[in-house]
């Protein structure tokens, strides 16, 4: 598993878990990153990150992208 601020763009994750604060975490949740949800990144701007989540993009921080993991996939 590694942060999804080491995914490159255009490659798939799928989201195994958060290292963040509960409520961070909750937040996160409600966007629909939740454990076994593939992510994909789309762009990276200085870190900061715009990924495809279930037909949405969504912007985030470089901060709360370091603290989702994911595992690349095949």
């Amino acid at each position: 598993m590694v942060p999804l601020t080491m995914l490159p763009v255009g490659q798939e994750g799928v989201v195994k878990g958060c290292r963040a604060k509960e409520v961070t975490r909750k937040y996160l949740e409600g966007l629909g990153l939740v454990p076994g949800t593939p992510v994909t990144v789309i762009l990276e701007n200085t870190g900061n990150l715009i990924v495809a989540v279930k037909n949405s993009r969504l912007a985030l921080s470089k901060g709360i992208a370091q603290q989702l993991l994911v595992e690349v996939a095949l």
